[in-house]
């Protein structure tokens, strides 16, 4: 008897895994918006609280390739096109709205740095673990019910 052939393992979505690194991303920015409250006081909260803010904005805003990819010819050079376009846009709009930002006089910059560092480092972190658990997970080999040891 020839058994059949296990499917290829299940690997989890990019959009699935980026939900538990938002949720906690916006867990951490609250924490450092508090922390930068009871430091600094109210400049340093907003700060921090607009640095978690335009952290998720990025990386939310990282399922526009996918999304726009849907629509291009099957070619592997209109997705990386797409994808290098729609990252240096995000990533000039960033640093644009951080040049704004840090020519205000209300804005606590050290509140905003450290705030920015510490969501981008929980998202980071968050995504590359919830991607490596799932697909280890799912890279185990099936078992085998019903077959003698």
């Amino acid at each position: 008897m020839s058994e059949s052939p296990s499917p290829p393992p299940r690997r989890r979505s990019p959009a699935a895994a980026a939900r538990p690194a938002l949720l906690l991303t916006a867990a951490a920015g609250a924490a450092c918006a508090v922390t930068a409250a009871l430091v600094s006081g109210g400049a340093a909260l907003w700060s921090a609280v607009i640095a978690a803010v335009l952290v998720i904005a990025f990386f939310a805003s990282g399922a526009l390739p996918v999304l726009l990819a849907r629509h291009l010819p099957p070619s592997g050079l209109a997705g990386a096109g797409v994808l290098i376009v729609t990252y240096s846009l995000r990533l000039a709009l960033v640093f644009i709205g951080l040049g704004v930002l840090t020519s205000i006089d209300s804005i606590d910059e050290r509140a905003l740095g450290l705030s920015l560092m510490v969501c981008a480092l929980v998202y980071t972190l968050t995504y590359a673990v919830t991607m490596f658990r799932e697909n280890a997970r799912g890279a185990q080999p099936a078992v085998r019910t019903g077959t003698p040891k």
